[in-house]
C-alpha cells in the first residue's frame, strides 16, 4: 500500500491550516515533512498494515532523524528524557547557562499530537 503523504501531512492542521510536526509541534510543509511510522518497520515489530495512517505520523526532519525506528515509548524517556542532562555535560552550554544566553526548560514528556488530542 501507497503512502497518502497528503493525508499524513493534514493530521495535525491548526485552524490557520498550519500543518505541524506531530512531535516537536514545529511548523512543517508538505516538501519538509517526513512520514514517521509510530509503530516502527524496522526490528521486526508487527501491525496489520504499517502504511496504514493510523499508523503513520507527521515529522520534521530533526525528530524523524532523532526517534529513528524506536518506540514512542522509548523516544519519550531515553532520548528526549535524557536529553537535559546530555546538554549539561557541554561545557559551552553550560557557559551559556551561566551568562544566561539560553535556559533549559522543563519538558512536560507530551507530544504535540498528545496535546491537542488527535
Amino acid at each position: 500500500m501507497k503512502v497518502d503523504r497528503v493525508a499524513v501531512y493534514n493530521k495535525y492542521k491548526d485552524s490557520n491550516g498550519t500543518r505541524h510536526c506531530a512531535y516537536c509541534g514545529k511548523p512543517i510543509t508538505l516538501s519538509t515533512m517526513q512520514v514517521d511510522h509510530i509503530i516502527p518497520k524496522a526490528r521486526g515489530w508487527k501491525v496489520a498494515d504499517v502504511n496504514d495512517i493510523s499508523n503513520l505520523n507527521p515529522a520534521c526532519r530533526s525528530c524523524n532523524h532523532y526517534k529513528r525506528a524506536h518506540s514512542l515509548e522509548d523516544f519519550r524517556k531515553h532520548y528526549l528524557g535524557q536529553l537535559h542532562k546530555r546538554l549539561e555535560r557541554i561545557y559551552t552550554v553550560r557557559v551559556a547557562i551561566d551568562y544566561g544566553i539560553v535556559e533549559l526548560n522543563k519538558w512536560d514528556r507530551r507530544f504535540f499530537f498528545e496535546k491537542v488530542g488527535k
